[in-house]
């Protein structure tokens, strides 16, 4: 919860009038290029968070029979993970295979089929020559045949057909007893082991992102206005305890961009808006649960009369 100052004592302690040029992300300074910014410094410390975290899961029941990765080890989306014990989904399988390649029974439907038409096709031209040569229950006898014949070959696609669907059916059964990364991370913990049983969406490991993290401050009601998605927001970490020397860590400064304005107002006390500000991490100096302080840099306030600035600070 943010601690609600008077405006007074905001507009002496909390805002910086911004017209420097910014440096890099890990300089001394962070603020946008452009004149006629603000710095608006929150006075709570936030911890920073896992945009993307996930316990990823197995997707059926089995027996685990290896965990590829150990805890700390990197993954790329769709990397392995682990695999259950799929030695019966193998042989089903092959066994759909030879199902979905048999022709046999379509050949032999396609054959009875030619036999029926070319007997119906002689029964025509025996009539045509001499009418009652061949009998009318032998001409419907052998349109029947015909009937029948087709009927036949269209079973036998069908059963084909069939065939190749549970072929698919079981080729994903079996890909689905490998246990594969959803996205890029690295495993914070392994539930289960090699020999362990496992039940269908139970978790495996535990992944998480930190390529990418996120804080999500809330904004006083006087500044709540002037924030908008894709403004510049600087974190820089607070770990020790005041009169300590600071970490090397708490001396730099990192930037990213404001990703997302809650519509609500903060329920409780209505002091401020909850904001979304997300942060690049490539080298992993930045870690999630990391208090941080947080400053966003919003458009002057503009001269009364005056139309607001249009232009939206980007982050580098």
């Amino acid at each position: 919860m943010l601690i609600h100052r008077s405006i007074a004592a905001v507009a002496a302690g909390c805002l910086i009038t911004v017209g420097a040029a910014a440096l890099a992300q890990t300089g001394k300074s962070a603020a946008p290029a452009e004149a006629g910014y603000q710095a608006v410094v929150l006075e709570e410390l936030k911890n920073l968070d896992w945009i993307t975290k996930s316990e990823v899961a197995a997707l059926r029941e089995g027996v685990v029979q290896d965990i590829e990765l150990k805890i700390g080890m990197e993954v790329k989306k769709g990397g392995m993970i682990g695999t259950l014990h799929h030695e019966i989904a193998e042989l089903t399988v092959a066994k759909n295979e030879l199902q979905a390649k048999s022709v046999g029974p379509t050949e032999k439907a396609k054959a009875q089929r030619d036999v029926a038409i070319a007997v119906v096709a002689r029964n025509t031209r025996l009539n045509q020559k001499k009418p009652g040569m061949v009998s009318d229950e032998e001409v419907q006898k052998a349109e029947g045949e015909l009937n029948v014949a087709t009927a036949q070959l269209l079973e036998a696609t069908e059963n084909h057909d069939i065939a190749v669907a549970e072929l698919n059916l079981a080729k994903q059964t079996l890909k689905e007893h490998t246990i594969v990364a959803p996205f890029d991370g690295i495993i914070l913990k392994v539930h289960k082991h090699p020999g362990e049983s496992v039940r269908a969406n139970e978790p495996v490991v535990a992944l998480a992102d930190p390529f990418k993290l996120s804080v999500d401050p809330y904004v006083p009601l006087d500044y709540a206005y002037r924030v908008k998605v894709g403004q510049v927001v600087e974190i820089q970490p607070r770990i020790t305890y005041p009169h300590s020397t600071p970490l090397p860590i708490e001396k730099k400064k990192f930037r990213g961009k404001i990703t997302f304005v809650h519509p609500e107002v903060q329920t409780i006390g209505e002091t401020g808006v909850r904001v979304r500000a997300e942060f690049d991490n490539p080298n992993f100096e930045l870690n999630p649960g990391l208090m941080v302080k947080i400053t966003i840099f919003v458009p002057e306030v503009p001269a009364e009369g005056g139309k607001p600035p249009e232009r939206t600070a980007k982050a580098e």
